[in-house]
């Protein structure tokens, strides 16, 4: 069961990963290089961290 858990994180963190790159995009298409690209990339900061945690979680005996 906690390795299912780990899985479906997993796939939310990548999913938002994606969508902070996307958004991320949009942004400098839209309104330039400027404060509001902050917002996305601290964003994607903050999942990769939560899966580079859910990877060296998945590694441990005790979530298996």
């Amino acid at each position: 069961m906690m390795e299912l858990t780990l899985m479906i994180m997993l796939a939310v963190a990548m999913f938002a990963l994606f969508l902070c790159g996307f958004y991320a995009g949009v942004i400098k298409e839209k309104y330039g290089k400027n404060w509001l690209q902050a917002v996305p990339i601290t964003v994607a900061i903050l999942m990769f961290n939560i899966i580079w945690i859910l990877t060296e979680l998945a590694k441990s005996s005790r979530y298996q």
